[in-house]
């Protein structure tokens, strides 16, 4: 691997994309895994080298001592017992999952059970609480933790309640009380949209970009669809989008220079929105008929990514991919 040193040492290719890193912030240096990548070692970012060093080796091996010693290459050993370099993957891909699951009806990726998320990751941050960076790291990850509801007939379910119940007690965290979450919008997504009334003079649809609005606030695959409608002598702007499994955010569009609010639901439980416009909109070229749905209290739209849509379709297609590996989390080999 390679070692390059600026600001912070950085051992390998940190990923490059936000929403294929699984993150895991150690005491002194952060380490990333690529998803889609699926290696076993992690990239790192080392800026405190004396901390780090009481854990590094346990990632690295021997190679954690010339990382930290001035080595500009490093092979790290295939084998060693990498335990604790499991355990910290795990965290990190828990993490991905709550920030990243591209939960879509239209994909067919099921939504995460959040109380099955919450549960597991608390586990796994226990099991690597010593290289942590945030000392209260596993008291926080207990916060949003309720009982489990556990068939019998899933014993992986019931040891995960066991232990984070043993976990809840150790710390002196009371659990909250179970909420049975809404999904209602999300089954009606895949309805689809009703047509718009009126004369349709200009459609479309528009990727919508992960990065611009909260996670499960919209169906991960479906895409954002517009119209421009003449009606009654009027010309409006439609928008809708498929809700995803939590959604409630504000959400905006913008369509060339006109502002849409998306504050509406259709009969098929799409999210929608209209603005009058001028005719003038039917001159846009077409390299500006796009729309771009965001959550205003989020992020602000930004230029569009040439390569994001290909990276979603690949990061979509792991998830599925996750549902029956054997790799996979408790959280994701239940997801529903």
């Amino acid at each position: 691997m390679r070692v390059t040193r600026g600001s912070d040492l950085v051992v390998g290719d940190w990923p490059t994309s936000p929403e294929v890193v699984a993150l895991l912030e150690g005491s002194g240096a952060s380490l990333a895994w690529d998803v889609l990548a699926d290696d076993a070692v992690p990239a790192a970012r080392v800026h405190d080298p004396e901390r780090a060093s009481e854990w590094l080796w346990e990632v690295y091996g021997d190679a954690a001592e010339a990382i930290l010693a001035g080595a500009a290459e490093v092979a790290v050993p295939e084998v060693g017992d990498w335990r604790v370099r499991d355990a910290c993957r795990r965290a990190a891909q828990l993490d991905w999952a709550r920030a990243w699951w591209p939960a879509s009806v239209t994909a067919g990726v099921p939504a995460l059970d959040p109380a099955v998320l919450h549960a597991e990751r608390a586990v796994a941050l226990s099991a690597v609480e010593h290289l942590l960076d945030d000392p209260e790291a596993v008291e926080r990850a207990l916060g949003p933790v309720v009982p489990l509801a556990v068939p019998t007939s899933d014993p992986e379910l019931a040891a995960l309640a066991e232990r984070v119940a043993e976990l809840a007690e150790d710390y002196g965290v009371e659990p909250r009380p179970a909420e049975a979450p809404s999904r209602a919008a999300f089954a009606l997504a895949a309805g689809g949209a009703d047509g718009a009334a009126g004369v349709t003079a200009l459609s479309g649809s528009s990727s919508v970009d992960w990065a611009l609005v909260p996670h499960g606030a919209v169906d991960a695959a479906a895409p954002a669809r517009w119209a421009v409608v003449r009606r009654q002598g009027s010309t409006v702007l439609e928008v809708s989008v498929v809700p995803g499994p939590t959604p409630g955010t504000r959400l905006a569009a913008r369509f060339g220079d006109v502002e849409v609010a998306v504050d509406g639901v259709d009969a098929a439980g799409w999210l929608t929105g209209a603005a009058p416009v001028s005719a003038a909109v039917l001159l846009l070229p077409p390299d500006r008929r796009v729309l771009t749905v965001y959550a205003p209290d989020f992020a602000e739209p930004t230029a569009p990514d040439p390569g994001a849509p290909a990276r979603r379709a690949a990061i979509i297609a792991y998830a599925r991919s996750r549902l029956g590996s054997p790799t996979a989390t408790t959280t994701e080999r239940t997801a529903r």
